[in-house]
């Protein structure tokens, strides 16, 4: 069985009106331009003396920053993260460096990073999941989710639908003992992630209609995600190859939004596995959650999916249905799902 030596928690969450709030200390800010922008007003309580950019998760431009920090560390006290999930990504590194802690304010429920205590760093044309610092605390103010479009809120579900996937994966790689030491098939574990996605998948109307109780739904199934992965030990419940796929064509279009491209990952995944891909495909359609990034082509697409066999051997991930999947022998079958997902005759 696998040895769990330590189950963490998610950070605290509470629900605030920012425009309220009072934080007396010495505050580094972390940001980007347009979550700036946007959330200046909500942020008059915070004692702000510096304001750092995040505009990207490279391990080279990340290790750059590291020493200009560290040069600001005696004029602050606390951090804080104002963004989306590659600033929350991100910042936890940087407060990890510089051993401060650290208070996220989503400005969009993107994916679940402002919740785990790891940063996905792109290096050597992978994402690589390294500790950092899991959040003091997360802020969530509705008024400021609201000044976002629904449509990157929507974009969180992503981490969520790949539970469908991730444990297809799963069970494959147990069926074919392929296990690695740290995850073990488990039932219960595998029958908990079920529950939290079709307790996102029965709030499909309230999510549609952008409420506050949908973006709840999908904040609520992240958390719960996060936490049954923290418990189990690590990510196998809902990480395969949805997420393996994002991360090979990253390589090829590195700018979309997490939660769009895994969302297409568990389209194609989910066919690839013959699971019931219109499961899933039917509640993306239904909330209006765009699953096919600006830029995405079916050229893109076919690429990815024959470098994928190497890619995930390569990066050494996880065992999933692309390990041993080959273009070649149903590549006409596959090229004409890809066209029927992308809307093309």
């Amino acid at each position: 069985m696998k040895k769990i030596n330590k189950i963490t928690n998610i950070p605290e969450i509470e629900y605030v009106n920012l425009k309220v709030f009072k934080e007396n200390k010495r505050v580094l800010l972390f940001t980007g331009p347009t979550a700036y922008k946007s959330s200046k007003s909500f942020l008059k309580g915070l004692n702000i003396v510096e304001v750092f950019h995040i505009d990207s998760s490279k391990k080279e431009i990340i290790n750059k920053n590291i020493d200009f920090l560290i040069s600001k560390k005696s004029k602050v006290d606390i951090c804080f993260a104002v963004g989306g999930g590659i600033v929350a990504d991100v910042a936890k590194m940087y407060a990890h460096e510089l051993n401060l802690s650290l208070v996220i304010i989503p400005t969009l429920i993107s994916s679940d990073a402002f919740l785990v205590d790891c940063t996905g760093i792109r290096y050597n044309g992978c994402v690589k999941y390294i500790p950092s610092l899991r959040a003091k605390s997360v802020l969530i103010d509705f008024n400021l989710l609201k000044k976002t479009p629904l449509r990157l809120h929507l974009s969180g579900c992503g981490d969520v639908l790949s539970i469908y996937t991730g444990l297809s994966d799963w069970k494959l790689a147990n069926r074919k003992e392929k296990l690695k030491a740290d995850e073990t098939y488990s039932v219960s574990v595998a029958k908990m992630a079920e529950t939290i996605l079709e307790g996102l998948l029965i709030e499909k109307d309230e999510i549609k209609k952008g409420t506050r109780k949908g973006l709840e739904a999908i904040l609520r199934a992240l958390i719960m995600e996060v936490q049954l992965c923290n418990t189990y030990g690590n990510s196998r419940p809902e990480e395969g190859g949805e997420h393996f796929f994002t991360y090979c064509i990253e390589n090829y279009m590195p700018h979309f939004l997490h939660g769009e491209m895994v969302s297409f990952g568990v389209l194609i995944t989910s066919y690839l596995q013959k699971e019931t891909w219109r499961k899933m495909y039917n509640f993306l359609t239904y909330v209006g959650l765009n699953y096919i990034p600006k830029g995405l082509t079916e050229e893109l697409v076919m690429k990815t999916l024959k470098e994928l066999p190497s890619y995930v051997k390569k990066h050494h991930l996880r065992y999933s249905v692309y390990n041993d999947f080959s273009l070649k022998k149903d590549g006409v079958k596959v090229r004409k799902f890809v066209k029927f997902i992308l809307g093309k005759k």
